[in-house]
């Protein structure tokens, strides 16, 4: 399955409770449709083209060409009124195959209504046709009698030879029966037919089922909403990295694969030593704090020295990032250890300066260099590209950046703009993760935050593994 069929299959699954509603009420209509549906009737004349001197196949051919006359519907209404056949029979011409055997068939409400229309109709269509042939006939016979009667006017003679063979000819065009219709049966049995309930409870559902699925086609193009990593895509415009489950759902070992297939992505991405990369998001989401800690624990485990940064200093805590880009404190005085032995962190501290003014492409590159120093790898928390003009700052000097979108509150619009913002200052987005942060508030991921160093017994959360 290429990606724009599985795109479509998403969009239309996603919405399945929609298309089943469609389904459903396009099948209650059938219902009403066919409710007060009675039997109709149906009654037939059967004629035959006669042509003793031609193959029957010439006149099949003839016989579709008067099927199609009979089906003109401006014929018909001129045929209902001089017939007095009522307004609602239906009249149908029909033919077998290869054969000249031409049937007009009547449908009613009423068995006697039906075989009447039937044979009314099939007479004069037939006499209709029928005089026409004679009418040419009389034509030509005429022609031939002209000859001889010019003649006899002008008192000429015309020998009894001549006259014997005038005769003949005449009697030939009267028995030529070619392309007349002739009646086989004029008495036929009427046929009752009971409502077609089921093939037309069928062809609604089908109906219902193509229109529900084109609705849910149509609201998944225009929906702002971000749901899968297709939506990503197409919708934003960068590449998905995962799609991370709530922590509510029931599906934990999807959460930890999808939260290692973002550790691993960056981990592929940014160079093996002096490595940073910045998480953000275009507005507030506890996704943020729960994909940074996740790649800076993993990071941890494997190995390798890891320092998460907490870099969104208008949510000032503790003593960190803030008094670091002051000069108000060393490194090591506000780096907190973890449990895991090659994490620490540093918390966003506060300044008594506006974010913007107290984070600069010159602070905070000094700051990334002195936290290089004590580290392999830097996860940075930078605060929502949309609220924060300084996150232009951060992920420019940082080097690589992840953007984070919310099911609940990113709508795809904010993705592209946070997208824009950040390609214009030359920041490398190695992609986008969708997170549900609905499952871990950001009231829960703030609470990992460690005010101190943790006292022996003290849980340490993961946002991968829960408490250890």
């Amino acid at each position: 399955m290429n990606s724009g069929t599985r795109v479509h299959v998403n969009r239309i699954w996603r919405r399945k409770w929609l298309v089943l509603a469609v389904t459903v009420l396009a099948l209650a209509l059938a219902v009403v449709s066919t409710l007060d549906a009675k039997p109709t009737y149906t009654s037939r004349v059967v004629m035959t083209v006669g042509s003793p001197n031609r193959a029957p196949d010439q006149d099949a051919v003839l016989s579709v060409g008067y099927s199609q006359y009979f089906e003109d519907p401006a014929y018909q209404s001129k045929l209902k009124a001089s017939s007095d056949i009522p307004n609602e029979v239906v009249l149908e011409a029909r033919t077998v195959a290869s054969s000249p055997i031409l049937y007009i068939e009547a449908t009613a409400s009423s068995a006697q209504v039906a075989q009447e229309a039937a044979v009314a109709a099939g007479t004069a269509f037939k006499d209709e046709i029928n005089a026409r042939l004679r009418a040419a006939q009389d034509a030509a016979i005429a022609a031939v009698r002209k000859p001889f009667d010019d003649i006899r006017a002008a008192n000429g003679v015309v020998s009894d030879v001549s006259l014997t063979q005038m005769q003949d000819q005449i009697n030939r065009l009267n028995a030529d029966t070619s392309n007349k219709l002739i009646d086989l049966q004029l008495d036929s049995e009427v046929v009752r037919k009971e409502p077609l309930r089921w093939p037309t409870a069928l062809s609604f559902g089908v109906i219902g089922l193509l229109l529900g699925s084109l609705a849910a086609l149509v609201l998944g193009a225009v929906s702002r909403r971000l749901r899968t990593a297709d939506d990503i895509e197409a919708k934003v415009g960068v590449p998905a990295i995962a799609v991370v489950p709530g922590a509510a759902n029931q599906d934990a070992a999807t959460r930890d694969k999808a939260l290692k297939q973002v550790v691993t992505a960056v981990g592929l991405a940014v160079p093996v030593e002096r490595a940073a990369v910045a998480i953000t998001a275009p507005g507030v989401t506890g996704g943020v704090e729960m994909v940074a800690r996740a790649i800076a624990e993993e990071r941890a485990r494997q190995g390798i020295r890891t320092i998460l940064v907490h870099a969104d200093l208008r949510r000032p805590h503790g003593t960190g990032v803030g008094e670091l880009l002051s000069g108000r404190a060393d490194i090591d005085s506000v780096l907190t250890a973890t449990r895991l032995p090659n994490l620490r962190e540093i918390l966003p501290g506060s300044t008594g300066e506006d974010p913007f003014t107290a984070i600069t492409r010159e602070r905070f590159t000094r700051l990334l260099r002195q936290v290089h120093d004590r580290a392999d790898f830097v996860v940075v928390i930078a605060p929502p590209v949309l609220d924060a003009v300084e996150t232009q700052v951060i992920a420019a000097t940082t080097g690589s950046t992840v953007l984070v979108l919310d099911q609940a509150t990113t709508k795809a619009g904010d993705g592209r703009r946070a997208h824009r913002v950040l390609r214009a200052v030359d920041a490398t987005v190695l992609g986008a993760v969708l997170v549900d942060a609905e499952g871990g508030s950001s009231t829960e991921v703030a609470a990992r935050v460690p005010t101190s160093s943790p006292a022996a017994g003290d849980p340490i959360f993961t946002s991968a593994r829960g408490p250890e």
